[in-house]
């Protein structure tokens, strides 16, 4: 199966190179002189809370205008200097990869071997231990002539080793030569289990990384310092200080005691291969070093332990004893896994956010590769430690405490990084909601450990490497889908986002045209109002279910994999791998302990659900009204109350149908059993929702959304609303699944029932009945599971592919702005009075004077032409032709203030300014109207609205100079009336 180590030095190279571009982004940045704090003020934001999930959504609602500043006040680098940094790196230590042997020889003053061995006896022994230890030929020898030493070390890599011999340990070779060989195994052991290319490789990208990319970090933050306390520093600035002190010290804490973990594993692994070459353990031991007195000098020396790179000599004669050590999944490595993890997917976010390409693919391709890390490493553990207890006859472990390990790991990264926390906060604004990190590492590790048990109970191969590959790539496909749905939803309820009920609504009353519409009578939306509000409560859940294009396939794999292992049945017998791994009749141990219970436990209460989520779609169709009258009210409330009746009958039953199951089930199974019934029965009763839809019409006392009977197909009568009913019933009933599981196993552990004797599968069908009977349920069995299995790969198929088109949008700038303004609700935000000064000031020196000035230029002209044609009589539209180019001006004027530039950071500007945007979008279309169709009357009329524009334009500029001139910028307003241009 693999010890899991090589994976473990993956990540961190992986962690060093994703941390390349993203610590070195603000280092670039500030080679620049930007106005990015300019652009903050100017959209309404304060800077004391900048970051938080208010200041977010009023900058996506203003993205149009916001995004425009940066490109221009402050815009990012290159995308060769962030993207091109891990290129950099890895090039980097690819040369100091291959200039490392070198370098450690020279630095030894190693000189080759024929040097010392002139008749070439150290050779063919050398040469005899290699054939020993299975290596095809010997491998580059050097000595270190100077070190005293009995020891040997290996450098280089896999295909091309050194091995260094110390000058102590060749003067012992005659003296002690069972020293010598035992030493010489040792090495030759690193060798043959591919240790070194991965183990240099590391050292490789991390005195690199140190060189490029924590020394220029550290001078920039050490400026940063220095500037906050010396003139700039403000209190609020103080947290994202600390953080950005603290990176490079927890990146290299963190990247140091992992791999310092991973080599102390393979000391051990490599005494364990030598001992089993016949190298005499005890030639290894040394005096043991005294206990330290008193408890803080003795958990002091366990820290220290911590950084070396080589296990105590008592843990490693304890390993040779007992080799249990090595195949349990310990809570460090979960935990430094975890923040690695979380880091890597959080470093490699910041290449998509820095320059706007976030589409839900793309955020779901870069959760692709900590998952992947995270499921070889942790997968492969949880899973050796399933293969050890099954093997030894010991109880298997039940993967929460390691997950435990794992989900505060994953949320002390996130805070290290500080993502989805402003940077005026230590915490999120939510910290309770970074519990469901937690949650998820020991549902996570709990599930997969689940997955090895039945494995390796049902597995009737030679080897356990198979069905791990497939544990461990759908445990990728599962985390994958919650780190894309963190980094969507998750992370903004951690920060603060929250959906104004108004607001939300109001959305669900856009996705149902006719609710809220003319059509509808009061009657009708005053009964749908309570079912209209539940569901814009649940729309952003929904929708978060969507977003991720993964989250079918990872509930498929939620539930299949273990289905599939539970319907292969006990091998009569010991498993073959268990045979390989125990030979001369020790696997027998292995069929001791609790047997596997039919399947039909878990399957069953997911048929039954499935046949009481058809009979509640029924009863919601038979208790729903007729559909009311007119095409509008067809789509309104009613549909929505619709789609919420359809929800409860689909989503209770399954959860029911979750609790029986794992009340039914062992121990050991009672997650997979509740996924399998919940899942089984959701997709039941979805097929039964859709035949019920499609001819929805056809049955008098049934029809809800059709008075005619016709096939309409759910997918187009429902189009929109169809995969958040099919991705929202598949993961709510998931999460209930899960629930129902942790509940009944904490039931059973505070009440445990009395133990009934049990026999295998195979044997309780024999004994209930016989023949043919009994083949035919098998039979059923099978075909049952083979459907649903269908089911679950179609729907994990077809839903991302007919989602194609929303999951690969780069939104650009006006539709993030229109889909914000449209979902979400900001309430302007109270602040000081220097600080709306200060955004008040941001905002007209940005562009807002400029509009300003421009449209009084405007008014000016307009009235001047006015007062000539009133004056000389000459009122005729032929001479008012000359104002053709004031109406068309006005338009664009309106197009920057209703949603190209700022909001006016003021509310009575902003009142203001909002009248100016509407009375010159008004005006500029009927005048340009009325002059092409020659309408005197409608002419007046928008040379009423112009007028009323020019007046509102005065109101901005005169509360502006007010808010500037009492906020002391009277220095700034006087260079302005200087520099002021003439008007037309």
């Amino acid at each position: 199966m693999g010890a899991g180590t090589t994976v473990r030095f993956a990540l961190l190279v992986v962690l060093l190179l994703a941390a390349g571009g993203a610590m070195m982004l603000p280092v670039v940045k500030s080679l620049h002189r930007t106005d990015a704090m300019g652009c903050t003020l100017a959209t309404g934001i304060d800077p004391d809370r900048g970051g938080d999930m208010a200041s977010v959504l009023n900058a996506l609602r203003q993205a149009v205008a916001y995004r425009g500043c940066m490109a221009k006040y402050a815009p990012p680098p290159a995308q060769w200097l962030i993207y091109g940094w891990p290129v950099l790196l890895s090039v980097a230590a690819t040369l100091l990869f291959v200039l490392l042997p070198f370098w450690k020889a020279r630095h030894r003053r190693a000189v080759p071997l024929e040097s010392v061995d002139p008749d070439g006896d150290i050779r063919a022994l050398l040469t005899d231990m290699a054939a020993t230890a299975g290596l095809a030929r010997l491998p580059r020898v050097v000595v270190d002539r100077a070190s005293v030493a009995t020891g040997a070390v290996v450098f280089g890599r896999n295909r091309r080793p050194t091995v260094c011999l110390f000058g102590g340990l060749l003067a012992c070779r005659r003296s002690d030569p069972e020293r010598f060989r035992a030493v010489l195994l040792h090495e030759f052991a690193h060798i043959a289990n591919r240790d070194i290319t991965v183990t240099y490789g590391t050292v490789a990208v991390w005195r690199v990384f140190l060189a490029l990319v924590l020394l220029p970090y550290l001078v920039w933050v050490s400026r940063q310092v220095h500037g906050f306390l010396t003139w700039w520093g403000e209190p609020t600035d103080l947290p994202s200080l600390t953080r950005g002190l603290l990176l490079p010290a927890l990146t290299a804490a963190l990247v140091y005691l992992a791999r310092s973990d991973v080599l102390r594993s393979r000391e051990v692994y490599a005494d364990l291969a030598a001992v089993r070459w016949g190298a005499d353990p005890h030639k290894w031991d040394v005096t043991p070093r005294t206990p330290a007195d008193g408890r803080l000098r003795s958990a002091l020396g366990s820290l220290r332990e911590l950084w070396g790179t080589h296990p105590r000599w008592e843990e490693r004669r304890g390993a040779l004893a007992d080799p249990a050590p090595l195949f349990g999944a310990h809570a460090l490595p979960m935990f430094l896994t975890g923040a690695a993890a979380a880091m890597v997917n959080i470093h490699l976010l910041t290449y998509l956010s820095t320059y706007n390409q976030y589409s839900l693919w793309r955020v779901q391709l870069v959760s692709l590769a900590p998952a992947a890390l995270v499921a070889g490493v942790i997968g492969t553990a949880l899973w050796r430690s399933v293969a050890y207890a099954v093997l030894t006859g010991d109880r298997i472990p039940s993967g929460a405490r390691a997950g435990l390990w794992l989900g505060a790991g994953f949320g002390a990264g996130g805070l290290f990084t500080g993502y989805g926390i402003s940077g005026a906060q230590w915490l999120p604004q939510r910290p309770a909601v970074l519990l469901l990190i937690v949650c998820a590492g020991v549902a996570f590790a709990w599930w997969v450990t689940q997955c090895a048990r039945l494995w390796a109970g049902t597995w009737r191969g030679r080897s356990l490497r198979p069905p791990l590959l497939i544990g461990l790539g759908s445990a990728m496909l599962v985390l994958s889908a919650w780190f894309a749905w963190w980094t969507m939803d998750g992370a903004s309820w951690a920060a603060g986002a929250s959906y104004n009920s108004g607001g939300m609504r109001q959305g669900v009353l856009n996705a149902f045209p006719g609710s809220g519409g003319a059509g509808a009578s009061d009657a009708t939306a005053a009964d749908g109002s309570v079912v209209v509000s539940a569901l814009a409560a649940a729309w952003p859940i929904l929708g978060g279910f969507v977003a991720s294009p993964l989250i079918p396939a990872a509930i498929a794999a939620l539930w299949v994999v273990p289905l599939a292992a539970w319907a292969l049945g006990l091998a009569p017998g010991a498993p073959r791998w268990v045979t390989n791994a125990l030979p001369g009749g020790g696997g027998q141990k292995a069929t001791a302990g609790e047997p596997l219970p039919p399947l039909r436990r878990a399957l069953r209460p997911g048929a039954l659900g499935g046949g009481a989520c058809w009979l509640a779609v029924v009863v919601a169709q038979a208790l729903l009204p007729a559909p009311p009258s007119g095409p509008q009210q067809l789509i309104g409330v009613h549909e929505a109350h619709y789609l919420a009746s359809l929800f409860v009958a689909l989503v209770v039953p399954a959860g029911v149908a979750a609790a029986v199951a794992a009340a039914r089930s062992g121990r050991g199974r009672r997650l997979v059993a509740a996924l399998i019934a919940a899942e089984s029965a959701a997709l039941l009763g979805l097929g039964g929702m859709v035949l019920l839809v499609s001819s929805d019409g056809c049955v008098g006392p049934l029809n809800t959304l059709e008075s005619s009977c016709s096939w309409r197909p759910v997918w187009d009568t429902m189009s929109w609303t169809l995969p958040r009913l099919v991705n929202g019933v598949l993961t709510l009933a998931a999460i209930i699944a899960l629930l129902a599981a942790a509940a009944v196993s904490l039931v059973r552990r505070v009440r445990p029932r009395q133990t009934r004797p049990t026999i295998d599968a195979a044997g309780e069908e024999r004994t209930r009945s016989g023949g043919r009977a009994a083949d035919g349920r098998r039979l059923g069995l099978r075909l049952g599971t083979a459907m649903v299995v269908v089911a679950a790969v179609a729907v994990a198929v077809v839903e991302p592919v007919s989602l194609a088109r929303f999951h690969t949008m780069v939104p650009d700038a006006a539709t993030t702005q229109r889909t914000a303004r449209q979902w979400s609700h900001v309430t302007v935000e109270t602040v000081s009075a220097d600080t709306r000064a200060r955004q008040v000031h941001a905002w007209h020196r940005l562009g807002g004077r400029y509009l300003l000035e421009h449209a009084k230029a405007d008014d000016d002209y307009l009235r001047a032409v006015l007062r000539s044609a009133v004056d000389t009589k000459n009122v005729r539209l032929p001479y008012l032709a000359r104002l053709q180019p004031i109406c068309a001006d006005y338009g664009r004027i309106a197009g920057w203030v209703n949603g190209a530039y700022f909001r006016v950071p003021d509310r009575e500007a902003q009142a203001a300014w909002q009248a100016l945007g509407l009375s010159a979008q008004k005006g500029s279309v009927d005048c340009e109207r009325a002059l092409k169709q020659q309408d005197i009357t409608m002419f007046v009329s928008a040379m009423r609205e112009l007028l009323a524009a020019g007046t509102s334009t005065a109101k901005v500029m005169t509360r502006v100079e007010v808010v500037l001139k009492e906020a002391g910028y009277e220095t700034y307003l006087r260079s302005t009336q200087k520099a002021r241009k003439p008007g037309w």
